[in-house]
């Protein structure tokens, strides 16, 4: 896999993961609800819900090999950032904790989407008839 187009990938997929954690955090602060582990949950949904389906795509798509660094990458690096949006609203700094818990966050659900991904990409290119 091309370095750039490496790179391309990691930084789309983190940034879209910033943002959605960002919306969701905007729409809890102007929410009227105070209902934390609700509004906790959700983010968690939309998250682990993001990362399978984008990872299960790409499995498809680019197999397993390519699949698993990309999301290995943009785990690592939105487990970084992740905790640095969410701290930008409060007074808290970002523990190494939530970094670890982060990355790992999106990265079984994206291990399951790429796996099971990889798993029908395989099977489509042995069930081509050869040229």
């Amino acid at each position: 896999m091309n370095p750039l187009r490496l790179l391309g990938a990691v930084l789309l997929r983190t940034v879209a993961c910033l943002v959605v954690v960002g919306v969701v955090v905007l729409a809890i602060e102007h929410s009227d609800s105070d209902d934390a582990l609700g509004a906790g949950l959700l983010a968690f949904l939309v998250l682990v819900t993001l990362a399978f389906a984008w990872a299960l795509v790409d499995g498809v798509r680019r197999g397993f090999v390519p699949s698993l660094l990309v999301w290995v990458l943009t785990s690592a690096a939105a487990g970084v950032g992740i905790p640095l949006v969410l701290s930008l609203g409060s007074d808290e700094s970002v523990a190494v904790d939530d970094v670890v818990f982060f990355g790992l966050l999106l990265l079984v659900p994206a291990a399951v989407g790429f796996v099971i991904g990889g798993a029908v990409h395989g099977t489509r290119r042995a069930s081509e008839p050869a040229a």
